[in-house]
C-alpha cells in the first residue's frame, strides 16, 4: 500500500499508485494524483491477505475492493452504498452477507421493429460504479441459428470492457415475425431489425452511444457491413459475408465502406466466402483488415471455435476502432 502526506509526519493517507505494466523485474510505485503537487512523502506498507484493511473506512476490505476493481475502489467510500449488480442489496450488504457480488448483469428482453415485429435480445454488460459507461458491440447471429451462437463468446467482451446486445433476428430463436430465402436480401426487412436493435442499445444509461460497434456472422455480417455502409455504427466486423447480399440489404449499387474488419476461412461455400471477404476488404476504405483462416470451411461464428486466438483479434480491432 502506498501512503502519502504533504507533511514529513503523520504519512497515513492511501493513495492510488500505479504499478508498471511493462514486465519490469524492479517494482516501482508511483502516484497520478501528485502531478503538480510541491510537497509529497510517501512510505510503502506492506499489508497481509490474511489481514486487510479498510482504507476508505466503508466497511469493505481492500483486498475485496481490489478483487472487483469495476465496481470498488479501496479509496473511495461512497461505493459501498452504491448497487453496482442492480439485485436490490447494497455492495456493503453484500460482503457483510458473503453473498454473490455479480461481475455482470444481464438483461433479457423484447423490442419492435418500425414494422411492429417483436425482437428478443439479451443486453449484457459489466456491473460498475455509477455513472460508468460502456462501448457496446451488437451481436447478430447467422440465418437459421439465434443468438445463443454468441454465449461462448460473451465473457471476453464484458472482460475486455464492453457491453454487448444480442438479438434473435425476426423469423428465429425467441422473436416473433416471419423469415424466408428472400429475407437475405431484402432492405425493407432485416435492416429494420438491426435499427431497432440500436435504438434499444442508445437508451441503455450505461451504453457509450458514440461508441457502438457491430459483429456480425453471414448474414450477420452482411448486415454489419449495411451498418456501415449506412453510417449506423462506428466500426464493424463481418464473419462470412456475402458481397452481392450487401449490395441487395443496401439497397446500393456502389458500397462506400470503412472501418471493418473482414473474416473467412479459406474452404467455406468451396472458397467463394473468402473470394467475398476479399472483395467487401477491397471496397472498404481504412481502417480496414482481412484475415482469411486457411486449412478450414467453418462458416459464421463457427470461425471462432476452430481458432480461439481470433476472438483475441477481434476484440484488439475493437479496441483500435471503437
Amino acid at each position: 500500500m502506498l501512503l502519502r502526506k504533504d507533511l514529513e509526519t503523520g504519512i497515513e493517507t492511501a493513495v492510488q499508485a500505479t504499478l508498471p505494466t511493462n514486465g519490469a523485474t524492479k517494482l516501482t510505485l508511483s502516484d497520478p494524483s501528485a502531478v503538480g503537487q510541491s510537497n509529497g512523502f510517501y512510505k510503502v506498507k506492506q499489508i497481509t491477505t490474511t489481514a486487510p484493511e479498510d482504507s476508505d473506512g466503508d466497511g469493505i476490505d481492500d483486498i475485496f475492493e481490489l478483487h472487483h476493481p469495476q465496481i470498488l475502489d479501496p479509496i473511495n467510500p461512497s461505493d459501498a452504498t452504491e448497487d453496482a449488480d442492480e439485485d436490490g442489496s447494497s455492495n456493503l450488504s453484500e460482503y457483510l452477507a458473503s453473498s454473490n457480488l455479480a461481475d455482470v448483469i444481464i438483461t433479457n428482453m423484447t423490442f419492435v421493429t418500425s414494422d411492429n415485429v417483436t425482437l428478443a435480445g439479451t443486453y449484457q454488460r459489466p456491473a460498475a460504479r455509477s455513472g460508468t459507461k460502456f462501448p457496446v458491440v451488437v451481436l447478430i447471429h447467422q440465418g437459421g441459428s439465434n443468438r445463443t451462437e454468441w454465449n461462448p463468446y460473451l465473457s471476453a467482451f464484458t472482460t475486455a470492457g464492453y457491453a454487448t446486445f444480442s438479438f434473435d433476428i425476426r423469423g428465429h430463436g425467441q422473436s416473433g415475425g416471419s423469415f424466408s430465402s428472400s429475407d437475405y436480401n431484402n432492405p425493407d426487412t432485416l435492416p429494420k431489425d438491426v435499427v431497432a436493435a440500436l435504438a434499444y442499445v442508445h437508451v441503455q444509461p450505461n451504453a457509450e452511444s458514440a461508441r457502438v460497434g457491430i459483429v456480425g456472422a453471414s448474414v450477420g455480417g452482411n448486415l454489419a457491413c449495411v451498418a456501415r455502409q449506412k453510417h449506423w455504427v462506428k466500426t464493424a466486423v463481418n464473419l462470412s459475408g456475402k458481397t452481392s447480399a450487401v449490395h441487395n440489404l443496401a439497397d446500393v449499387t456502389t458500397l462506400d465502406l470503412e472501418s471493418m474488419f473482414h473474416i473467412s476461412s479459406s474452404g467455406d461455400q468451396n472458397g467463394n466466402r473468402a473470394i467475398w471477404a476479399n472483395e467487401l476488404y477491397n471496397l472498404t476504405k481504412v481502417p480496414r483488415q482481412i484475415e482469411i483462416i486457411s486449412g478450414s470451411s467453418a462458416h459464421g461464428v463457427s470461425i471462432i471455435a476452430y481458432d480461439l486466438t481470433l476472438l483475441d483479434r477481434i476484440i484488439t480491432w475493437l479496441n483500435t476502432t471503437l
